[in-house]
């Protein structure tokens, strides 16, 4: 039988191959011990943003912190051994500004502290400074009026003339430190023009804001829109006839049929060239023609202000006659049964009335044949009627047959609703 060979260590060391082995592991180990925690110190530089104390003290008095750091960070140097100062980073130093002595508003030096946040292995050996220099104030804030401030005198051609600027907000809220809010004397919208206008046009603006000598003041925040804008209006100049429209006009009957005289006949006046442009007289307001009669109609016109246009006139207002004396007019007597009720509500609605009289009016030739049977009465019963004895009801007229002819005035029944 073979015999098994028992295991010997001291063969083993005897083998030169395993020795060799065994001495290159130990000499492996003992290198990376002595890397890591013995040999040479290393050095390393960090630059350690700076972070405000807790600010107790300068909160007692109403101060704050406005702008930035004289400097936002510190060059932090440690020393260590290689292998941990290769770790080390930001989040493992601390750099504390103390506001403990701050007690009045201004620019105060604040003393540092560094220190080690970390359970690494290494020491701070220097840093670049020991201070930083910080504005504290009481807070304030106040609305200033804009003034516009154009880098040259808008300018037009001849028959056109400028408006009133217009800015986008008339007023805006400037705030932070007090002793530099308290400087600002006025809020300037800035804007280039360098161009002859003839419309309206709009620019960018640049919001500053200068103390009484005209410096500008740099430490505050102004709130404003992100296009904040200067408008100059530009109108172009105009004398046009007056005019009024006239609504519900008939068929067959036009505005060369009706004797339309004004107190004054033309008007001066400005406004976009796009809009006086297109524009063959002035309408000062409108007529319904259940307005007119048969007769000299008289109206009165205020014309101060007329939407789209300015009025450079001097004139407030402006009569209107309307000369219908040439047509003629007739009463028609309708019966209650001819009213129509149009009911949109749950309640029920009876005429009172026997019957009422209509006037028409319209051209001589064509009035005469109008009866009670060319016209419609309506009354709408709807959710603004309440419930009750004889109530006032308004009466839609209408002229169903005859061209040129018109129904005067308004007209009302009485009614029950129950």
């Amino acid at each position: 039988m073979n015999k098994i060979k028992k295991f010997s260590l001291g063969a083993l060391f005897d083998n030169n191959k395993f020795v060799l082995v065994v001495s290159l592991i130990l000499a492996f180990a003992i290198w990376l011990g002595y890397s890591m925690y013995g040999g040479e110190q290393q050095e390393k530089s960090i630059e350690v943003p700076i972070q405000m104390d807790s600010m107790t003290v300068p909160k007692q008095f109403n101060l704050q912190q406005f702008g930035e750091y004289s400097n936002s960070a510190v060059t932090v140097t440690i020393v260590g051994k290689k292998a941990v100062i290769g770790t080390v980073n930001v989040d493992d130093i601390k750099v504390t500004a103390s506001t403990l002595d701050v007690n009045t508003a201004g620019k105060h030096t604040l003393p540092l502290s560094v220190s080690i946040d970390s359970t690494k292995d290494f020491q701070i050996l220097s840093t670049n400074t020991l201070s930083v220099e910080v504005y504290f104030d009481t807070y304030k804030e106040v609305k200033v009026a804009v003034t516009p401030d154009l880098s040259t005198e808008p300018s037009v051609p001849s028959g056109y003339e400028l408006g009133t600027v217009i800015l986008s907000e008339d007023k805006l809220l400037a705030h932070g430190p007090s002793t530099e809010v308290s400087k600002i004397d006025k809020i300037l919208a800035k804007a280039e023009i360098d161009e002859k206008l003839t419309k309206t046009k709009t620019y960018e603006a640049t919001i500053v804001a200068i103390d009484q000598y005209g410096n500008e003041i740099q430490n505050i925040e102004i709130d404003k829109s992100d296009d904040f804008t200067i408008t100059i209006p530009v109108f172009k100049l105009a004398n046009l006839p007056v005019s009024v429209e006239f609504t519900n006009m008939p068929d067959g009957i036009s505005i060369d049929d009706l004797d339309v005289h004004y107190s004054v006949n033309n008007m001066n006046i400005a406004g976009e060239a796009a809009t006086i442009d297109k524009m063959k007289s002035v309408v000062i307001g409108t007529i319904d023609f259940s307005e007119l009669n048969n007769t000299k109609n008289s109206f009165n016109f205020d014309v101060s202000s007329l939407a789209g246009i300015v009025v450079k006139s001097k004139i407030s207002s402006i009569d209107v006659g309307v000369d219908l004396s040439s047509f003629k007019s007739k009463d028609i007597t309708l019966p209650a049964s001819k009213i129509e009720i149009v009911n949109a509500t749950a309640f029920n609605a009876k005429v009172t009335d026997a019957e009422f009289t209509v006037t028409v009016a319209g051209l001589t030739d064509t009035v005469d044949d109008i009866s009670a049977s060319d016209i419609s009465a309506i009354v709408k019963v709807d959710d603004n009627v309440k419930a009750g004895k004889n109530q006032k009801m308004e009466v839609t007229v209408k002229v169903n047959n005859g061209e040129g002819i018109w129904v005067t005035g308004s007209y009302y029944i009485k009614a029950d609703i129950a």
